[in-house]
């Protein structure tokens, strides 16, 4: 059986069945139990399309009727599971080929399951994140600022919400239409700093790729 779960769809299960959890764990109604877990198939089966017979029954959540049912039936799902494509260090040299001295992340064991490649060079004091978006790689260097607020910040990509510490302002340069004066712009966001545990949380890359579009002009 090849895979066909996208990680970021796997992290929307996970929270999905989290719901049932507290469900199981918190009602004694059973009419209740059993429509909140149709109602949860149903959120996870519209979340795919055109999915076979054999893909139906593997994301069937029927039989999670404890919750100790939910931690094994999330481990066998993970083999069905997939990231976005290995990416190399010439391919990273390219896209980034306007970072000078870029100190580029330890691709050898590089995890197969990621939504997006994100690290932090502190030489240049920037946050670099890639995506492959419709099969090319697209990218954006965030200039990360400095703050000591103890103000909750929102993750635009996968809405975890911490303090500057987690959760920081970036800024990256986006491209424009325009040449010349005005041929570039700054915009502004907050996201997760430890981009492993974003990618652990995002549940829709829609987010992300409005902000990757809108850094690199694309349509």
């Amino acid at each position: 059986m090849k895979t066909f779960i996208r990680k970021y769809e796997y992290n929307y299960i996970k929270k999905c069945l989290f719901d049932l959890n507290n469900t199981l764990r918190n009602c004694t109604d059973p009419n209740i139990v059993e429509a909140t877990r149709a109602y949860i198939q149903d959120k996870i089966l519209y979340t795919f399309k055109d999915l076979s017979k054999e893909e139906i029954e593997i994301l069937d959540i029927s039989n999670l009727t404890d919750p100790l049912h939910i931690e094994s039936y999330l481990k066998d799902l993970d083999k069905y599971v997939y990231g976005m494509p290995s990416i190399t260090s010439t391919q990273l040299t390219k896209l980034f080929k306007k970072e000078k001295k870029l100190k580029l992340p330890n691709l050898d064991n590089q995890d197969s399951k990621l939504v997006y490649l994100g690290w932090i060079d502190e030489s240049i004091r920037k946050l670099l994140i890639t995506y492959n978006m419709d099969g090319k790689l697209v990218g954006m260097a965030c200039r990360l600022t400095n703050s000591n607020s103890n103000n909750a910040n929102v993750c635009a990509v996968c809405n975890h919400i911490g303090s500057d510490s987690e959760v920081a302002f970036v800024s990256p340069i986006c491209k424009t239409s325009n040449t010349g004066i005005g041929a570039y712009k700054s915009i502004g966001f907050h996201i997760c700093l430890d981009s492993t545990s974003c990618n652990d949380r995002i549940t829709s890359t829609e987010k992300l790729e409005k902000l990757l579009k809108d850094v690199n002009n694309l349509k």
